[in-house]
């Protein structure tokens, strides 16, 4: 954003009214409309400089002296804008409203603001995903959440409790968790605030983690909100806010008012295109925090950023831009209702099972453009008649895709498409022609018939080069000059043009009107009538055009909400045609879904992996259950697989409650409320916080929020601090799950002390392992297989040799292993650490007597032997 500054008092015209319209719009660069060029002007001009990388020109201005000037062609402007927008700016658009003449200045006005939040240039767009700008509002116990993607007309409200009462003494922790929830659910572009809101640094701080969220204080947040009520019910054309199912709600409401005047302010009040407030309720969905999200790698890489080698690289094969929309929105809010869910599996079924009709379907869906973005873009009023055409063109194809669904199917609750559509294929059919201009000033894009007075202005318009002709032919006849021509240009109109050789041949009835270097240019009194005539028709002929495209295009949006269920139901055929043609390809099998807390998967497969694997990908079974398999000990090598195996259970879980087959031989998935995933380990140096601290707040997460019908996957808990540490958080944590939530857990670890877990609690833990052989000189063939039991090796030094680490180091730290292992078996491995897990009874002191005598003390240091003193004196109390 750009920071608010007096602009100077300038005394030429131009200038003034320049700064005039600046100071309405000091936190934007205003583009400002000359001729073929947008200017910027002054410190605006600077930063258009910096940032576009285009000259930075002073050029004179009469008494205003030399004003720094940068500009940027109006027909390329557009690209421009987006390389500011990503910068962090906004863009005021300041047009001409009058054509230039001499009689004075040139109106200008600003017709729209560009923001982060509000881009609609279709080439700025990702065409498959929402680009939400979000509004927030707070009190002591609730939160209000408003979200809007003013490219497709999408408006949602939401109002969370975050904090059970005022006196709560954790409310900020929660409230964070739950913000961050839904700026993942989301994924904002722009963020506005109040002043109180913005000024709260941790907050801010908080929106911007991770993502490329701009934040900006919106002046008028409060005004809008005051008049929540008032003003939400008088766009969306209800009696009251019951109408939203918000009446007791005011959070929502405040934030849903707020964010609907900025989308006003920004598009001039024309956002009619956003019809209806929808409410979400957090619960309704599977809740995927933002860790989960990343560390599944849903639609970024944890590496590179990048969508290749993502779940919606492998899952996404729409056909339109509608379906990979709704498809995201559908990986980010999950279904939580059996129901839901298995109506959707039994769509995909249908779609499996005609398979005849899927090739025909999909090639339809492919000439449908993005019909909800066609809509914003008329709305807002940038839209041009092609985008009309381009609206019939894709509502004649939906009515092909009806026609097309398999018959008495279940298929026909989503493929209905309201019949009044013909209505709107008919009057842009009759109204504007097959391929007009983009330029909706110029005309030639009305069908003849359509308005009298146009049809007969087309006639002397047409009938001018006739004319023009025959007194062309006249003239050369009454004056014998054969080379005499008769033309036009836009400064000159028309004109006679005669060499200079044959001025002595020109009839005095000519009038010079312009002198050339080897001719002279010349009007006569019948030309100059006749060049009026055409040039009035031509003008005309272009706003009648102009005014019968607005009235078109206001009748078109008339019908707005209906055209929104045709989308609806095109995306929704859309994701589920694509599940059947992913399910039919990768050998994906039909999902049951249960209420009864057992998740059992036979040869499940990760869905990424097995598509960028060169080898066969190696299936595993998986059981998890709140009896005897609640929680799974994984251990194993590193390149054993045990993320791998852990992530697609996470993924097949999830790729179920959103109704998608899922890659397995068959597939047991009780509903979950939450999916937790907490892996590795990342520094996020920008946000202050270390690798450990990170962890710790996940996994708090974690535990706080998780309930016997979460699914867990915790992998390498502890590793970002000190060995002792590590053992004893990951140990206590693992306790905890099982003692404390009951959550399926998936729990992979390298301290194999864990592994005593299961001798603890027989009834919950279970100990596997991913197999390894080992080959004679003992490297290891990692079998990527889950087994029973645990394991005692992690074959570090052998992965080091893989991952081509000097040979002098592997072999030094051979070295340092075996003689690291031959002191702990002189002095007994459970001498200094395990024991201090073992938690025997406060009344056995016999064993406790027999593990004293069975210290080697002349192996521990003293802080040791300490340590195990303070041990035991706990365990005696």
């Amino acid at each position: 954003m750009t920071e608010k500054k007096t602009t100077p008092t300038f005394s030429t015209p131009m200038m003034r009214q320049y700064q005039r319209i600046k100071e309405q719009y000091q936190d934007c660069l205003l583009f400002f409309r000359l001729g073929d060029f947008y200017e910027l002007f002054n410190d605006d001009a600077k930063v258009g400089s910096q940032v576009l990388n285009i000259t930075l020109t002073k050029r004179p201005r009469g008494r205003d002296g030399d004003i720094p000037m940068a500009g940027v062609p109006f027909h390329a402007a557009d690209n421009y804008i987006a390389k500011l927008i990503r910068a962090g700016y906004k863009v005021a658009i300041c047009e001409q409203m009058s054509e230039p003449n001499s009689r004075g200045i040139v109106e200008r006005e600003v017709i729209r603001i560009i923001t982060p939040g509000t881009i609609l240039d279709e080439k700025n767009l990702e065409k498959k995903e929402h680009n939400y700008v979000m509004s927030l509002s707070l009190n002591k116990k609730t939160v209000g959440i408003a979200v809007s993607d003013l490219s497709t007309g999408d408006f949602q409200t939401a109002e969370i409790k975050y904090a059970q009462s005022p006196k709560e003494t954790n409310c900020e922790a929660s409230l964070a968790v739950v913000l961050d929830n839904e700026l993942a659910r989301f994924s904002p572009s722009e963020c506005i605030l109040n002043e109180t809101l913005y000024n709260n640094p941790d907050l801010v701080k908080l929106i911007c983690r991770e993502r490329k969220t701009n934040v900006s204080n919106y002046p008028d947040w409060n005004r809008h909100a005051e008049k929540a009520e008032e003003n939400l019910t008088r766009h969306f054309k209800v009696v009251s806010s019951q109408s939203f199912g918000l009446e007791k709600n005011s959070e929502a409401l405040r934030a849903s008012a707020s964010l609907l005047g900025y989308l006003k302010h920004t598009q001039k009040d024309r956002v009619d295109h956003i019809h209806t407030l929808k409410t979400y309720s957090p619960e309704e969905y599977l809740i995927l925090d933002r860790s989960t999200i990343s560390n599944l790698e849903l639609f970024s890489t944890l590496r590179d950023r990048e969508q290749k080698g993502t779940l919606i690289d492998v899952l996404d094969q729409t056909q339109t831009a509608m379906g990979g929309r709704m498809l995201r929105e559908w990986i980010r809010k999950p279904l939580s209702r059996k129901e839901d869910i298995e109506n959707r599996l039994l769509w995909v079924e249908e779609f499996l099972k005609n398979q005849p009709k899927r090739e025909p379907l999909k090639n339809t869906l492919k000439q449908i453009s993005d019909i909800p973005r066609l809509l914003s873009r008329l709305s807002v009023g940038i839209g041009n008649a092609y985008d009309l055409v381009n609206l019939k063109i894709s509502l004649e194809q939906c009515l092909t895709v009806e026609k097309l669904l398999p018959e008495n199917s279940s298929l026909d609750r989503i493929g209905s498409i309201p019949k009044n559509i013909s209505e709107t294929i008919s009057l842009i059919e009759t109204t504007i022609t097959s391929d007009p201009p983009i330029d909706t000033k110029s005309g030639k894009m009305i069908r003849d018939g359509i308005n009298n007075e146009l049809d007969s202005l087309r006639k002397i318009s047409s009938g001018g080069k006739n004319w023009i002709a025959e007194l062309e032919a006249k003239e050369k006849k009454r004056s014998g000059i054969t080379s005499l021509k008769i033309k036009f240009n836009r400064v000159f109109g028309y004109y006679i043009e005669i060499s200079k050789a044959n001025l002595k041949s020109v009839p005095k009835d000519y009038f010079r009107k312009q002198t050339m270097v080897g001719a002279e240019r010349f009007i006569t009194p019948e030309l100059k009538v006749y060049e009026e005539k055409i040039l009035t028709a031509e003008d005309r002929i272009n706003k009648l055009e102009y005014a019968i495209f607005s009235e078109t295009v206001s009748q078109v949006l008339s019908y707005t909400p209906t055209l929104h269920k045709v989308s609806h139901s095109i995306a929704t055929i859309d994701c589920l045609l694509n599940f059947a043609e992913i399910a039919e390809k990768n050998n994906y099998a039909k999902p049951k879904i249960t209420e009864n807390s057992a998740l059992k998967i036979l040869d499940g497969r990760h869905p990424v992996v097995e598509k960028l694997s060169t080898d066969p990908f190696v299936p595993n079974d998986t059981l998890l259950n709140d009896k005897e398999h609640q929680l799974l000990v994984i251990t194993g090598p590193n390149m054993a697989g045990k993320s791998v195996l852990m992530r697609q259970v996470a993924i097949i879980t999830l790729l179920s409650h959103i109704g998608s087959f899922v890659p397995a031989s068959s597939a047991e998935i009780s509903l979950v409320d939450r999916i937790f995933v907490r892996s590795g380990a990342s520094d996020f140096i920008a946000s202050g916080l270390s690798t450990f601290m990170v962890e710790m707040v996940e996994t708090a997460n974690i535990l706080n929020h998780a309930t016997q019908k979460s699914l867990i996957i915790m992998d390498e808990i502890g590793r970002g601090t000190s060995t002792y540490d590590g053992i004893s958080i990951a140990w206590s944590v693992a306790k905890y799950l099982v003692k404390n939530t009951r959550a399926k857990t998936l729990f992979a670890t390298h301290y194999h002390e864990l592994q005593e877990l299961e001798e603890k609690f027989p009834e919950r833990i279970k100990n596997f392992n991913v197999a390894v052989e080992q080959k004679e000189d003992g490297d290891p063939i990692f079998l990527h297989k889950l087994m029973p039991g645990g394991s005692s090796h992690s074959y570090a030094i052998a992965v080091a040799k893989l991952a081509g680490v000097p040979k002098k180091v592997t072999e030094e730290a051979q070295k340092m292993l075996e003689k690291l292992e031959h002191k702990n078996s002189t002095r007994g491995r459970d001498a200094a650490m395990p024991r201090l897990y073992r938690e025997t009874d406060n009344n056995d002191a016999n064993n406790i007597l027999k593990e004293i005598l069975d210290l080697d003390l002349n192996s521990l240091t003293p802080i040791e032997v300490v340590n195990i003193v303070l041990e035991i004196k706990k365990r005696l109390k």
